[in-house]
């Protein structure tokens, strides 16, 4: 609990010298005595969580007695803005089996249906919880995963129905990122990747998320991410990703209502067909999807846009610079 403490103090801190208006939590499954380690001395999970200073998860008592009663929150942080932050470890502790796993109880899903249907409807709604929604890739290999949430997927399509508005979830958990679109199409699941575990053939890093809610677009939620990537020798940088499993690239976004090849059209009308190259940024205003596509889209986007001989430029932590056509050998010997 001492690593807990040291770390829930920093962020603390933190929050204080950025000046933040919040500093909104949960808690995971090595968070709690998920395993019940020396439990005659100490039978409760939660216990050792329940005595750190300052208070967790939240500095209101009445709200802090409510997630760890009720397993779940609703917080306004700032007007239009509500975030459901949800303990998806609540019942470790209860059976030999229950730490291999999150869940969220269908009493508890109910209880967070009738508190929204109570409420007027926020422009942002926000699901914070540890473990991710539904199966994915496991962190070894392409083994099963089984560690998701239990009725993950019930409890997003839940809050989609009563509130008619997308929900952008964020978890923790994997240790790699993720960044997926639901069952419901406007709404996103973003995944953080691992700040400081030292896992073989995985970087630390951390994410600057950006969003943008208009419920009258065709895209009525999306934003950018902004990913830091942590080097032995360069510390906190924005460096480039060469593949999928090393984590985020510097930048990526989601909620582009284009698909890649429409955005490469885009690009080459704003390039014409005059070699030379236009700065990223002169780009990013004329096909200002660009800024929202997924890592996924950004890639197949980069090999159509190798295809018609369109390169892209990029500085010494990986960003792209420029993007344009080179001259030909030809006329450059001439």
């Amino acid at each position: 609990m001492g690593g807990f403490q040291f770390a829930w103090a920093k962020l603390n801190a933190l929050k204080e010298k950025l000046g933040a208006r919040e500093l909104i939590a949960t808690c995971g499954n090595h968070d709690l005595n998920s395993r019940l380690v020396d439990a005659e001395e100490d039978p409760d999970p939660k216990g050792a969580l329940q005595t750190v200073q300052p208070m967790f998860p939240f500095s209101d008592e009445r709200l802090t007695d409510r997630f760890w009663s009720r397993n779940f929150v609703l917080v306004n942080p700032m007007p239009g803005v509500r975030i459901v932050v949800l303990n998806t470890s609540a019942y470790h502790g209860n059976g030999d089996k229950e730490h291999h796993h999150g869940r969220v109880s269908e009493r508890t899903i109910t209880a967070i249906k009738n508190e929204l249907d109570a409420l007027e409807p926020a422009d942002l709604n926000i699901l914070l919880c540890h473990h991710h929604v539904r199966p994915l890739q496991g962190i070894w290999g392409k083994a099963p995963d089984s560690e998701f949430m239990k009725k993950g997927i019930e409890l997003i399509s839940t809050l989609t129905k009563c509130t008619a508005t997308p929900w952008l979830t964020l978890h923790g958990h994997r240790h790699i990122p993720n960044l997926e679109f639901t069952v419901d199409p406007s709404s996103v699941v973003v995944g953080a990747s691992t700040f400081s575990a030292q896992i073989q053939g995985r970087f630390n890093q951390f994410h600057l998320l950006d969003v943008e809610v208009d419920e009258t677009a065709a895209a009525p939620l999306r934003g950018t991410i902004e990913t830091w990537t942590w080097n032995v020798t360069g510390g906190w940088q924005r460096r480039p990703i060469m593949n999928d499993g090393e984590g985020f690239p510097p930048m990526c976004g989601f909620g582009s209502t284009f698909q890649p090849r429409a955005i490469v059209s885009k690009i080459e009308q704003v390039l014409g067909t005059v070699p030379g190259f236009l700065d990223w940024k002169d780009v990013l205003i004329q096909v200002p999807d660009l800024k929202f596509t997924t890592p996924a889209h950004f890639q197949q986007i980069e090999s159509l846009l190798e295809k018609s001989q369109i390169n892209l430029n990029r500085d010494r932590e990986g960003r792209i610079s420029q993007v344009g056509r080179s001259v030909p050998k030809s006329e450059v010997s001439e």
